[in-house]
């Protein structure tokens, strides 16, 4: 990540406030029903559909007037995009936040949900962002391109006097600024699963109750076909959020591939937690099996544990050729032994060590205890002979600046969001350890309604 910012809320549903700092790692903490999977869901809403609430035209606004005179007084000449102006880019997506929160709401949910203010705040880059301009005859067959700290832009002599092709510059740049590495570029090379599907790079969600959805995804992606023909290929009639809706598109298009960045990560899950590998059968709508280690057999998801199904979507994903840049993850530990939550969470420290963002929600104290652990291991004085010790690797300790916690606290009806400070021991798990110390006064219970004998608890 070459870049940092807050999501900013207000009075959005339950929630009365809350910003959260985006990191590599990111694990939001606290009551049932406070709210963490609904900012988890906009989160992803921002990053996934963002780049489609900018207005059709060039807007009449001050800020976006000056992003307009600086890009014209840029283009042709390779320039730097300072702090001063990422602020300015910054601003002007705020703006477009502002006037699209509703709607954006709306799209990631599929209902309205109150929203008071949506914004980026403290945004920053490692390094300034370099813009370099690349001059074409014609600007049929050339496209923009980015790589590290730089965006290639084509241009054209006509470029400069036209405001639409301005246009198109401001809103690549600002969503590079803020975005690039963690989606989808503002200008995807192609889509997967036709209308409305995923956009290559999409950040990837992995909703709760992942044991339902894998044991009747058929049923479901067939369903949502049908309403889509029925509907003569407008958008269908969702009963799921749009996050969800996107997991069961992306189940479609898995392809295994052994170049995958990450798929040494899903056989140290299949090896370490699930004595088994996933394996599948590609169709139009291709099924999933899970294969016992040391057995021929394939056994279908729905004769196996609920371990192998909460899990195998993860799998399924980091052996994939399917890209993705960032990864959302509800409730992580869900049906998972504490022996295989701690794996889990090492698995998880690997892919944010190996640049894939994740971000969590989880009320599991172990997992959360395991990530305090590789804090603690990465800054250990013998991190070396603990690592060979406990059978660590390099990439298993994180550093604490990587990481972010979060706590969801219920006040009366309302959510207040908190950041959880780390100590020199990791982050403290207010929410488990007041849980954890809180002592329950014995009580007598009568057993039955003549009150004769009782029952201790």
């Amino acid at each position: 990540m070459e870049q940092t910012w807050a999501l900013k809320v207000e009075r959005f549903g339950k929630i009365k406030q809350g910003e959260i700092d985006i990191a590599p790692l990111m694990l939001f903490v606290g009551d049932n029903n406070s709210g963490k999977s609904y900012l988890m869901s906009l989160l992803w809403g921002v990053l996934s559909e963002g780049r489609k609430l900018f207005p059709k035209d060039p807007p009449n606004t001050s800020t976006y007037k000056e992003i307009d005179r600086f890009l014209e007084s840029s283009i042709g000449d390779d320039c730097l995009i300072q702090d001063r102006e990422a602020q300015l880019f910054v601003q002007w997506f705020n703006d477009v936040l502002r006037n699209k929160k509703s709607e954006l709401v709306r799209t990631i949910f599929r209902r309205k949900i109150p929203i008071g203010s949506l914004s980026i705040e403290r945004y920053r880059r490692s390094e300034p962002l370099r813009i370099i301009f690349e001059k074409k005859d014609s600007l049929q067959g050339t496209r923009f391109s980015t790589g590290k700290h730089y965006i290639r832009i084509p241009y054209t002599d006509r470029s400069k006097g036209q405001a639409t092709e301005r246009y198109r510059m401001a809103q690549y740049i600002t969503w590079n600024l803020l975005m690039d590495g963690l989606t989808s570029p503002f200008y995807p090379p192609s889509r997967q699963g036709g209308i409305q599907g995923r956009a290559i790079g999409e950040a990837l969600y992995l909703p709760a109750s992942r044991t339902g959805f894998m044991l009747s995804y058929k049923a479901l992606v067939q369903e949502m076909m049908e309403r889509m023909i029925n509907e003569e290929h407008e958008e269908p009639s969702l009963d799921f959020t749009l996050p969800v809706y996107r997991f069961l598109q992306a189940l479609l298009r898995l392809e295994e591939s052994g170049q995958s960045k990450y798929a040494d990560i899903g056989r140290f899950i299949e090896t370490e937690i699930a004595n088994g590998t996933m394996d599948q059968e590609k169709g139009p709508i291709p099924s999933f099996y899970y294969c016992p280690q040391g057995k021929q057999e394939r056994l279908p998801l729905y004769v196996t544990s609920s371990l192998v199904t909460e899990l195998s979507p993860l799998i399924l994903f980091l052996k994939s050729k399917a890209t993705y840049r960032s990864l959302f993850f509800e409730e992580a530990e869900a049906h998972l032994h504490p022996r295989v939550q701690r794996i889990l969470a090492t698995a998880l420290v690997k892919l944010a060590n190996r640049g894939m963002p994740v971000w969590l929600t989880t009320h599991s104290d172990i997992l959360f205890q395991q990530v305090n652990n590789l804090i603690k291991l990465h800054q250990h004085p013998k991190r070396e002979q603990l690592m060979k010790t406990y059978g660590y690797v390099d990439e298993d300790a994180i550093d604490p600046k990587k990481v972010r916690a979060y706590q969801f606290r219920m006040q009366g009806q309302d959510t207040i969001i908190t950041p959880l400070i780390p100590t020199e021991n990791g982050f403290p798990a207010e929410t488990f350890n007041e849980v954890l110390g809180h002592e329950v006064p014995h009580q007598r219970i009568p057993l039955n309604d003549s009150g004769q004998g009782e029952y201790t608890l």
